[in-house]
């Protein structure tokens, strides 16, 4: 059993996967990066400002809802059940749920988010930035895929500082996969069909490493055969409980705390050609 505990590193390897198990020998072609509290901390507060009072008063102001409080109780209720606030919107609507005289349009919420979140609470991680920057394309992909909409994710990499290493073929939002979104398989299908048409090069879910703060969409992501990056932040319980980190998951392969630190705990992906070989 592979048994590695570093805890002044932010490192936990899952304990229950062998070494074997964890590491590989095949050669990877890409790491896909979730954007939200996975390249910066969850601890910001950035994400609890998007999904509470941003969203919310653009349901009142946009949409007609009488106040905040009625604004959150429908937009809670779908996206516990739809994982997106642009496709819990799409379904409400289709479902007669918005009833204030406006119907939503998903453009609506991709100027709003560009726009109006609180992007100051948020700035570019250096060690990530770096390790990344260390990474060639012609070995291994850098790929972005968010159930964000696609103009607020390419707001959110170039906040972040990382816009010019994810180019626009390279990032793919929920606009890109409506009707589904994360965790759906068929997300994730209509992402890796993409990947290859846009490089012209066969892709398999077994070449991919994915990087999630999500246990949802990280296991999601292990059923379809990917390697799986577990990102925790420095609390876990900033987390909803519905979806809080589990690092004992035998869907995890590696855990970090920060993004910035997957070069220290899997060297592989920095070597020519790219495996996921852990240190």
């Amino acid at each position: 059993m592979l048994t590695i505990q570093a805890a002044r590193r932010g490192r936990i390897v899952t304990k229950n996967l062998s070494t074997t198990a964890a590491s590989t020998t095949e050669k990877m072609k890409a790491i896909i990066f979730d954007v939200d509290d996975t390249m910066y901390d969850i601890a910001t507060g950035f994400t609890d400002n998007r999904n509470g009072i941003t969203i919310q008063n653009f349901m009142v102001e946009q949409l007609n809802f009488p106040d905040r409080l009625t604004a959150k109780t429908l937009r809670d209720e779908y996206f516990a059940k739809y994982h997106s606030s642009m496709k819990a919107l799409t379904v409400a609507n289709q479902d007669g749920k918005l009833i204030y005289g406006k119907d939503f349009k998903p453009e609506m919420l991709n100027d709003w988010f560009a726009t109006k979140c609180d992007f100051s609470l948020i700035g570019p991680n250096p060690k990530f930035i770096k390790s990344l920057s260390k990474l060639k394309s012609e070995n291994i992909k850098l790929i972005a895929f968010s159930n964000g909409p696609r103009k607020y994710v390419l707001k959110m990499l170039d906040v972040l500082g990382v816009k010019d290493l994810f180019p626009d073929d390279s990032v793919f939002a929920v606009d890109d996969t409506l009707p589904y979104c994360k965790p759906e398989p068929e997300a994730f299908q209509k992402v890796l069909d993409r990947i290859c048409a846009n490089f012209s090069e066969q892709v398999k879910f077994e070449d991919c490493v994915m990087v999630e703060d999500s246990m949802k969409n990280i296991r999601a992501s292990k059923e379809l055969g990917m390697k799986t990056v577990l990102i925790t932040g420095t609390d876990v319980n900033a987390h909803h409980a519905i979806d809080r980190p589990t690092v004992n998951d035998p869907a995890i392969d590696v855990v970090c705390k920060d993004a910035g630190e997957m070069e220290d705990l899997i060297p592989g992906l920095w070597k020519v050609p790219a495996v996921f070989e852990l240190a």
